[in-house]
């Protein structure tokens, strides 16, 4: 019996140990798994959040350019290039507020004359009109700039000039405002210079165009009243006024 108690021992004794082997394999196996699949998880969590960032900014800035346009097409009197100015700054207070995806200025002053980095816009009063060759064109009446562009840029379209404009809009007469915005997105791994969303030498973000169009709701016609005191008279100009080139 204790010959055979012996061999039991030294039998248990040996499973035991082959069992704690297998459980320091096992607890190393699980720490090499964790080393590659962690970065994997962190690597998707950082980029859903990135996408989230590239979302966020063109959901608000298309949202805040629909208000621009239904403000402006809710006009029943003609406008100055101060209200305009107040409109704008309203409307990109709105945008800002909250918006953990905008690109401030280092300066603070993130809405300027030229607009802000990734918030730019023209507003412009256009009268869709009949042409001798039968087809209809869209002509400025008046616009109001809060973009690097603006009427001192060549190719910038002027009020007074001629414009294509959407099918459906083509109607002899029709009074419309046209809101020509400019969004400038980008993933935050752009500005850590991991990659270039927009391939340049000097620019980290895409810009994306929008260009959104609102019938008149009230009236047939809204004009500008232009002033020279106006603060932002460089930035404001109406058909047949001779605009003080800066």
């Amino acid at each position: 019996m204790t010959c055979k108690q012996g061999i039991f021992i030294r039998f248990n004794r040996a499973l035991k140990r082959k069992v704690l082997g297998l459980g320091r394999d096992v607890k190393g196996s699980i720490a090499v798994e964790m080393a590659f699949i962690l970065p994997i998880f962190a690597s998707m969590a950082f980029l859903t959040y990135d996408a989230g960032t590239v979302y966020t900014q063109y959901k608000r800035g298309t949202r805040h350019y629909y208000a621009l346009g239904d403000i402006m097409s809710a006009q029943t009197t003609n406008v100055t290039c101060s209200q305009l100015d107040k409109i704008s700054e309203l409307v990109y207070d709105s945008y800002a507020n909250g918006n953990w995806a905008r690109r401030p200025r280092p300066s603070g002053n993130d809405f300027n004359r030229n607009g802000a980095l990734d918030f730019r816009f023209a507003i412009k009063m256009i009268n869709a009109e009949l042409q001798p060759n039968g087809k209809i064109k869209g002509r400025i009446e008046w616009a109001y700039w809060r973009h690097g562009r603006d009427m001192d840029t060549g190719s910038e379209k002027k009020p007074g000039e001629l414009v294509n404009i959407p099918a459906g809009l083509q109607i002899d007469g029709m009074t419309f405002v046209h809101i020509d915005g400019a969004l400038f997105i980008a993933p935050a791994l752009n500005y850590l210079g991991v990659f270039d969303y927009h391939p340049s030498s000097s620019k980290t973000h895409k810009q994306v165009q929008i260009d959104r169009y609102f019938p008149l709701r009230f009236v047939p016609a809204v004009g500008l009243d232009y002033s020279v005191d106006d603060p932002l008279t460089d930035k404001c100009w109406t058909s047949g006024v001779t605009y003080p080139s800066s």
